[in-house]
C-alpha cells in the first residue's frame, strides 16, 4: 500500500492467510468502491447480511451502502480487489456514474457478476497492469493515460455486462445517475454528523422531493431508507469488532438519547443493542 502512487487506487492480492488473518469473520464497510475478483477457489461471505458461496471466475461490489463479513474461504482462495475513491474519478475525469451507477450498490441481486472465464482473464490482466502502473517506481510513460484507459475498459466492460436490466431509454438517465453517485458519495462522509434528507439535498441545490424521487427510481430504495442502512450498518459493525460501548456508539453515530438509538436500532436489526452486544458476548452468532 505504500508504494502506491495515486492514494486514490488500490490493489490487494489476497490468498487464504490475509483473509484468515485480517478479514474473517469480521463485518466491514468500506468508504470507497470496490470490485473483487474470485479468480480461484470458493468465498463464503455476507453482503448486507445475506449470506453467499461465490466460486472462481466471479465478481462483486463493495460500496459504502454494502457491508460485508467473510466467513469461510477455500484453501485454494485467491481473489483480487480494486479500491477506488470518488474523488479519484473525478481527477481521472472518469464519469464514473456510467459505468458504476447505484443499480449495482443497491440491489443484491446485482451486487453479484458471474464471468465466463476470457472476461475473468481480461478482469485479471486490467487489475495487473493497474497495479503495475501504480506501484512501479520506475518513470513509466503515459502512467496516468494507461491508468485512465484500463479503468475506462474495466468499468466499461462491467457495465456492459449488466446493462441489460437497465432502462437508459428515458430522458436524463445519465444525470440522474449522476445525482445519485453524489448523493451517495456525501453520505458516505456526512452519515455519521446527520441523516436528514434536505442536508443532503440542499447539499445538491435540488429540492428533497426531487432527491427523493431520482433516487428512489435508480436505486429503488428512499434517500432515508439509504442513509438509515448505512447508520446501522456502521452501528453492526462497531457493536462487532470495536471495545466501544453502546453509549458511545450511540455518540458517534450522533444519536441525541439512548431510547430513540434502541428503538432506531430494535426497528433495523429486530432486537435491542443491549440484547444484540450480549448475544455477542455469548458467542451466540
Amino acid at each position: 500500500m505504500d508504494n502506491r502512487i495515486h492514494g486514490g487506487l488500490a490493489i490487494l492480492k489476497s490468498f487464504k492467510i490475509e483473509i484468515d488473518t485480517y478479514l474473517l469473520q469480521q463485518p466491514v464497510r468500506f468508504d470507497y468502491l470496490g470490485v473483487c475478483l474470485i479468480r480461484k477457489g470458493t468465498l463464503k461471505l455476507s453482503l448486507n447480511f445475506i449470506e453467499h458461496t461465490l466460486s472462481q471466475d466471479t465478481i462483486y461490489f463493495l460500496s459504502p451502502m454494502v457491508v460485508m463479513q467473510i466467513l469461510d474461504c477455500s484453501e485454494d482462495i485467491e481473489m483480487h480487489t480494486m479500491f477506488t475513491d470518488f474523488d479519484f474519478f473525478q481527477k481521472m475525469t472518469l464519469p464514473v456514474y456510467k459505468a458504476y451507477s447505484m443499480e449495482k450498490l443497491g440491489r443484491e441481486y446485482e451486487t453479484i457478476l458471474l464471468l465466463d472465464s476470457r472476461e475473468s482473464s481480461r478482469f485479471y490482466e486490467y487489475f495487473n497492469n493497474l497495479e503495475h502502473q501504480n506501484t512501479s517506481r520506475e518513470d513509466l510513460m503515459f502512467r496516468m493515460e494507461i491508468i485512465k484507459m484500463t479503468l475506462m475498459l474495466l468499468f466499461y466492460e462491467i457495465s456492459a455486462k449488466i446493462s441489460g436490466n437497465l432502462d437508459k431509454t428515458h430522458t436524463g438517465f445519465e444525470h440522474k445517475n449522476r445525482t445519485v453517485m453524489e448523493f451517495l458519495n456525501l453520505v458516505s462522509f456526512n452519515f455519521k454528523a446527520t441523516r436528514s434528507v434536505q442536508y443532503y439535498a440542499d447539499q445538491l441545490f435540488i429540492s428533497r422531493k426531487h432527491l427523493s424521487r431520482i433516487v428512489k427510481e435508480v436505486t429503488g430504495k428512499t434517500p432515508k431508507a439509504i442513509i438509515e442502512e448505512i447508520v446501522i450498518s456502521e452501528a453492526v459493525i462497531l457493536l462487532n469488532v470495536s471495545s466501544m460501548s453502546i453509549k458511545d456508539v450511540m455518540g458517534e453515530l450522533n444519536f441525541s438519547d439512548f431510547g430513540t438509538f434502541s428503538k432506531f436500532f430494535k426497528n433495523m436489526v429486530g432486537k435491542s443493542p443491549l440484547l444484540y452486544r450480549k448475544q455477542l458476548d455469548k458467542n451466540e452468532f
